[in-house]
């Protein structure tokens, strides 16, 4: 639990100076792995995450990268406005691929849209989503520059340096939050496009591995220069917060490299990973809401490839499951949408819907995990969750038949009433009503017809 300071070495501190550890949040409880997990989900809940409404319960939103992955026209991005508009998605968000003529990741940093993809600006897409009742959301990686830049080339002298020369990896350099003046670009940025475009969501990726060696260097360096950049970093988009406190903010490094606490004490949501499958996203989804309250856990349906294709031929209940695999925390779909048929659309919205009907329960949960950990590659058996809310009222179980699955499985829930009547609905229809000490004492039977089906149950107490 400690800091790792440049060149792997020691800080030196100054004499009168101070740093600011990391916070390191413990606790201990009694009972198993969920019910400390809890303890540090409600702390998190309370004390961590931004006390923002902007996102709760958490929004469904629609993503562009997975259809059309660094390279955006308007055309396309109208197409999938409307069809995302039909599903039901409440944010429309514009990936990578809006502002660059050739190379999205070399021209990092010049946000002006494409005059070619986006002849007349950002500005209507913008106009259309907003006609659509979609919050309009936009990527950026406000952090590095690209090499082919033009702001590169004006401030090389802005990027963290070694050996006097700018620290370049992936046709990308970082820019040093440490400096004043950096801090001013990407503040008037950042203020330009969300005014200009009125956004509601901006994506904060960063796809970089900077290293840790930097000048200053040699016997007089000082060892925090990362260090530096990053409390300047947080401290920038608090900053951001302060002036546009409706907009939500969601982290992003290559996935979720960086997803921790510290971070998501300035964010609103954390992209969990780009790893999309949906059988290797179980593991995932399951492993999140441990570490992590579910709300802050964001993953998407992309399809049975991360191109964001579909294969149209497979069943319904498997469209079901894939839906279903990222309903554990905040939910969205990046796909190539308008290549759908009716039927799976009609599914798609009723699935959009269901999650619609658990989010606010799922988004300020005790989480209980009614199943060992699946593996990734190969998950056998069954995984199940439970979130129960913290007036053990309401309860949503998200169920998952996997490879050699038996077709019934029972399980035992935790956190209810014993003496209340809880009404059961299973897929959004009613299903029975079962006492919480027989929900906890016998459990609650699961059947599904096949491998690769999911089951949604909401539960609510009886008044």
């Amino acid at each position: 639990m400690g800091v790792v300071f440049d060149f792997d070495g020691p800080l030196n501190l100054q004499p009168g100076a101070s740093i600011v550890l990391p916070t390191v949040e413990f606790t201990a409880a009694k009972g198993d792995l969920d019910d400390v997990s809890n303890q540090l989900h409600r702390y998190q809940r309370q004390y961590v995450y931004p006390q923002s409404s902007a996102d709760r319960p958490p929004l469904v939103q629609f993503n562009s990268w997975y259809p059309f992955a660094g390279k955006a026209t308007i055309g396309d991005m109208v197409r999938l406005a409307d069809v995302a508009s039909a599903l039901g998605a409440e944010v429309f968000v514009l990936d990578a691929g809006w502002y660059n003529r050739v190379d999205w990741s070399k021209e990092l940093g010049d946000y002006e849209p494409d005059p070619i993809a986006f002849p007349h600006g950002l500005e209507e897409l913008s106009s259309h989503l907003h006609s659509k009742g979609m919050k309009f959301g936009l990527w950026m990686e406000i952090e590095n520059i690209g090499s082919k830049s033009h702001l590169y080339e004006r401030h090389p002298e802005w990027c963290l340096a070694y050996n006097g020369a700018p620290i370049h990896a992936s046709e990308r350099c970082q820019l040093d939050f440490a400096k004043p003046e950096v801090r001013q670009w990407a503040t008037s940025t950042v203020d330009r496009l969300i005014n200009r475009y009125q956004l509601s969501w901006i994506k904060i990726d960063y796809n970089l591995d900077i290293g840790n060696s930097f000048d200053p260097h040699g016997e007089e360096r000082p060892g925090n220069i990362l260090y530096q950049h990053v409390m300047h970093y947080y401290a920038w988009l608090d900053s951001v917060r302060a002036v546009h406190p409706d907009l939500i903010i969601e982290n992003c490094s290559s996935g979720g490299l960086r997803f921790d606490t510290g971070i998501l004490s300035h964010t609103d949501t954390n992209w969990l990973s780009d790893n999309v499958d949906p059988v290797k996203s179980l593991q995932l989804g399951f492993g999140c809401t441990i570490q992590f309250s579910p709300v802050v856990c964001n993953h998407w349906m992309v399809g049975d490839t991360d191109e964001g294709r579909v294969d149209l031929t497979k069943p319904a209940g498997w469209w079901d499951f894939m839906f279903r695999v990222p309903m554990n925390g905040q939910f969205g779909i990046s796909s190539r949408v308008f290549e759908w048929s009716q039927s799976f659309r009609d599914r798609a919205a009723a699935n959009v819907l269901l999650y619609k009907q658990i989010r606010q329960t799922i988004a300020g949960a005790d989480t209980y995990h009614l199943t060992g950990e699946p593996s990734q590659t190969r998950p056998t058996g069954w995984m199940a969750i439970e979130y129960v809310s913290s007036d053990n009222q309401h309860a949503v179980i998200t169920a998952y038949r996997l490879r050699k699955g038996t077709a019934t499985r029972t399980f035992k829930l935790r956190g209810l009433y014993p003496s209340r009547t809880y009404n059961v609905q299973l897929d959004g229809q009613a299903m029975r009503r079962m006492k919480g000490e027989e929900l906890m004492r016998v459990g609650l039977p699961v059947s599904l017809t096949a491998d690769w089906r999911a089951a949604i149950f909401k539960l609510d107490a009886q008044f």
